[in-house]
């Protein structure tokens, strides 16, 4: 008589070995069976087929990997680009024939001072404008950076944008740095204003024999007092900048 001790001692049947897979499906199974029986078309048409082929035959230069609307191919800097960033350094070099200050004297005439007349006045007199209170001899040296910054930036934005460069990317990297100056131009003409609702006294003011603006600093004094030399050069500073951000 079999008792169920007896088959509970039976060995059991032991289990089967996993199969080995087959080289064929071991290389399907890594990725390659996506496409088990034929790999789409690479080229969409054929006539962009035949375009590719033609400009090979041509010598075209292009990448091998790449059809032309490739970002590789796209142009950083367009000949419009070229066009603003030149016309925007000449006008930061021709700041220097524009007049950056004006008011009017005791005797109620004008009087204007050119990019060279303003920055000798300003060098001339840097120490007596803290006279006149911290804040205005702080915009005192705004003005002056303003001033010796715009020429400067221009000349060497067209330098660095119409000389060769070693490579593309040392051309970038070189008309980058004076573009992204402008920002310092425009901060700068802003700080200045932002300073004058500090107030303070017009150093100098009986010398110069003010009638507008009066003796008191402050930002409708400087507002009188500059004159759109400074305008151009912050903004085309500002312009300057967000181009080299383009880059």
């Amino acid at each position: 008589m079999v008792t169920m001790s007896d088959v509970d001692a039976k060995p059991k049947k032991a289990d089967k070995p996993a199969p080995v897979p087959s080289e064929d499906d071991r290389f399907r199974y890594i990725g390659f069976g996506i496409y088990p029986k034929k790999a789409p078309r690479f080229w969409k048409t054929t006539q962009e087929e035949a375009e590719f082929t033609r400009k090979v035959d041509l010598e075209t230069p292009m990448s091998l990997f790449d059809r032309d609307f490739s970002l590789l191919h796209m142009i950083p800097i367009s000949h419009v680009d070229k066009i603003i960033i030149t016309l925007v350094s000449l006008v930061l070099i021709g700041t220097v024939a524009m007049p950056w200050v004006h008011f009017r004297t005791i005797n109620g005439t004008d009087f204007g001072m050119s990019w060279m007349g303003a920055l000798s006045a300003l060098s001339g007199n840097l120490g007596t404008a803290f006279s006149g209170g911290i804040w205005v001899g702080i915009t005192a040296l705004l003005g002056l950076l303003i001033m010796i910054g715009a020429p400067v930036i221009g000349i060497w934005s067209l330098v660095a944008l119409w000389t060769k460069a070693k490579s593309e990317d040392a051309f970038f990297t070189r008309l980058r740095l004076p573009l992204s100056l402008g920002y310092v131009l425009f901060f700068a003409c802003f700080l200045g204003f932002i300073l004058a609702f500090a107030g303070g006294q017009i150093p100098g003011y009986e010398r110069w024999g003010l009638i507008d603006p009066g003796e008191s600093y402050g930002f409708m004094a400087l507002v009188t007092v500059v004159s759109y030399g400074a305008y151009v050069a912050a903004a085309l500073g500002l312009v300057a900048g967000v181009k080299s951000g383009d880059l």
